[in-house]
């Protein structure tokens, strides 16, 4: 990813209303989990001291919808 605008699109196509793996989620909690994720990872709290920043790839944005999921609630996804 080239920057974080293009992160929390990237999130939206699969979390975001219409996305591969809908969860209605918005554009504001992508953001904000994603922002959670940097704390984590700049702060190596013992559970995540293992994670890093992969540049955007999969594995970042799995863990971004888990902080989602953490903080604003499991969602459904219909198949």
């Amino acid at each position: 990813m080239h920057n974080f605008d293009e992160f929390i699109e990237y999130c939206l196509s699969f979390y975001g209303p219409g996305g591969l793996y809908d969860q209605n989620r918005t554009a504001e909690q992508v953001a904000y989990a994603t922002l959670r994720y940097f704390d984590l990872i700049a702060k190596g709290d013992l559970e995540y001291v293992h994670w890093s920043w992969g540049d955007g790839d999969s594995l970042d944005r799995e863990r971004v919808r888990d902080i989602m999921n953490d903080i604003y609630g499991t969602v459904e996804v219909v198949a």
